[in-house]
């Protein structure tokens, strides 16, 4: 369904279809901000798994790295559509490590995938997925869907059903750690509140 979609958006000339000329610029950084976030989100999680003993949570880092892969890859069939017609989307791996305003979510990855698992997940899961996703995906959806912009509403939405999964593990994790022993509690405020403020 999403890439009959976006198949139909490109036959159709979508990107002509656009009300604004200013939401390109808008999509640009969207998908160029957003999409090597999803892709290092994969990564941590491919990693979280290995370092987890317990089969249940393995197993959700691994499913939750195959949904981040799946989110980079929709948005990078997305971004080739508009790299045939549109400056500025040619190469994401370039800009990742030179552009000024992904220094920002780029440090963050970084460094709570250099915390460990359980920091690891708190932060992403819990924090980024509950915060940022929410703030950023739904009302994005809602502004390319007023602009035209089909292909992006498409993929943005597939993304964001898996999120409430995604927080879903991130909040049993918090659980999990608090549950084993009082002395975690001080732990995990801290985690919560550096990302959520970070």
């Amino acid at each position: 369904k999403l890439y009959a979609i976006i198949d139909a958006f490109q036959q159709n000339n979508g990107q002509f279809n656009i009300s604004d000329p200013r939401y390109l610029n808008t999509l640009k950084l969207f998908l160029t901000g957003v999409s090597p976030l999803e892709y290092a989100a994969h990564r941590g999680y491919a990693m979280a798994g290995r370092s987890l003993r317990g089969v249940g949570a393995r197993v959700a880092c691994q499913m939750q790295s195959i949904d981040e892969l799946r989110h980079a890859q929709t948005q990078f069939h997305t971004i080739s559509h508009f790299n045939k017609y549109f400056h500025g989307l040619h190469d994401p791996q370039h800009m990742h490590d030179r552009v000024w305003y992904l220094s920002v979510p780029k440090s963050y990855f970084e460094d709570a995938m250099s915390a460990g698992p359980f920091e690891f997940i708190t932060a992403i899961s819990f924090s980024f997925e509950y915060v940022l996703t929410n703030l950023l995906f739904m009302p994005f959806m809602s502004g390319a869907a007023y602009n035209g912009d089909m292909a992006t509403v498409t993929f943005g939405f597939s993304a964001q059903s898996d999120e409430s999964r995604h927080m879903t593990l991130g909040l049993e994790v918090v659980k999990f750690i608090l549950e084993q022993d009082p002395d975690n509690v001080p732990i995990v405020q801290k985690w919560v509140d550096k990302w959520f403020w970070r």
